[in-house]
């Protein structure tokens, strides 16, 4: 039996994606914090467990939590769960789902980053009953899906120990140039992380309320700003033609969601401090800086921030397409973001400032990354059932 963690409503949406065209090839468990995930679930006939403190009748029931795995979940290091909360809300989850992970019957669990309040406490459940887990994230590459046993970005096995990638095939010229023209077009548009339809949102407070009502755990602050679209926060920046980008040496930073688990949990230096280092390494060469806001920042606060900023460091905030800054930059400096890895496909120099899975990656580590380790056919964004072969690579 694969045991499978929805955390959120977005999960949700697209692990149904995941199993649809492969559900008579597995036993699936579904397990949730989110009522509506639950009730979704189980209209589509999966057998599923809702986890809410309502079952719990101690707070403890002698399940040890580790303290630590509650403080660095990503909901208490931004604020968005008390740490008191978050240890009863671990101590449920470990009672509940305790003899399920115990069982012999759970071949494999699957968790979506992993750094979040209920993955990080089935992670330890797993890692005691020497469970399995396969960790899953967005490679922020068109239609590829990142798959890792060990965790994502600076957790994941290729971090540790980049050379298991040297192992792999090497794709054909013309597959990478074929993709390549893809991804320049996927580009282009509007990321699909910077907005949520309507309808999704209005599902997302029908899951709110629902889960309030039914003490559910890992119960986040309630916050506007996940109410708004990140892409009208990143439409500040000026945009510059293309020419005088071309003659204007510049140093490219691109800012990360500020609340973003690579910033909180892998990286000591923020936002604001990667613009101040930026805007020193651009000083000492002698180039401009320009600084592109996250799409998806929706904290208004850390915009305000970054443009108090530019009056004092005297740098351009821009919004043009990443991959055109990316072509006419002399430097990119990142924190540790995807546009890193990004820019060593078009041969740029980076200095990532954070830990980077990609740090020590050369340009046929990078190939064989993009075209044989990430899991190809998985578009994370799209609304179509994922292609059962696809779906297999992720549970294989």
């Amino acid at each position: 039996m694969i045991v499978i963690i929805i955390d959120s409503m977005e999960r949700c949406y697209f692990i149904s994606r995941l199993v649809h065209e492969i559900r008579s090839e597995y036993e699936l468990l579904f397990v949730t914090s989110e009522p509506l995930a639950y009730l979704r679930m189980c209209a589509l006939g999966y057998r599923s467990i809702y986890l809410h403190r309502q079952l719990l009748r101690t707070r403890h029931n002698g399940v040890a939590v580790v303290s630590a795995r509650v403080e660095l979940a990503i909901e208490v290091l931004n604020g968005d769960i008390a740490f008191a909360d978050a240890v009863i809300d671990a101590h449920a989850v470990s009672r509940i789902l305790k003899n399920v992970v115990d069982s012999a019957r759970v071949s494999r669990c699957v968790v979506w980053n992993g750094q979040q309040l209920l993955g990080r406490i089935v992670a330890d459940l797993c890692r005691k009953a020497n469970v399995p887990i396969t960790y899953l994230e967005i490679s922020n590459l068109p239609g590829k899906l990142f798959v890792d046993s060990n965790g994502v970005n600076a957790l994941s096995t290729i971090s540790g120990d980049p050379q298991l990638i040297d192992s792999l095939p090497m794709p054909e010229p013309s597959i990478h140039e074929a993709w390549l023209a893809q991804y320049e077009s996927y580009k282009s548009k509007p990321l699909p992380q910077a907005r949520t339809r309507p309808v999704r949102k209005l599902a997302s407070l029908c899951n709110y309320a629902m889960k309030s009502a039914t003490h559910g755990v890992a119960q986040k602050t309630v916050r506007l700003s996940r109410l708004r679209n990140g892409a009208a926060s990143a439409g500040l920046g000026n945009t510059l033609p293309a020419a005088e980008l071309m003659n204007k040496p510049y140093v490219f930073l691109p800012l990360q969601v500020s609340s973003d688990t690579q910033i909180k949990l892998h990286s000591s230096v923020d936002n604001f401090g990667a613009i101040r280092l930026a805007a020193e390494m651009a000083r000492e060469q002698g180039l401009g800086l320009l600084v592109k806001i996250h799409p998806a920042e929706a904290d208004s606060d850390a915009v305000r921030r970054v443009l108090d900023l530019r009056r004092e460091l005297d740098f351009d905030v821009v919004s043009l397409p990443t991959v055109q800054l990316i072509k006419h930059a002399a430097l990119i400096v990142t924190i540790n973001s995807t546009v890193g890895l990004e820019a060593l496909m078009y041969g740029k120099p980076v200095k990532a400032l954070g830990r980077a899975f990609y740090e020590r990656f050369d340009q046929t580590r990078l190939l064989k990354y993009i075209h044989s380790f990430l899991v190809d056919g998985v578009d994370y964004f799209g609304s179509e059932p994922i292609p059962a072969a696809a779906a297999r690579k992720v549970f294989g």
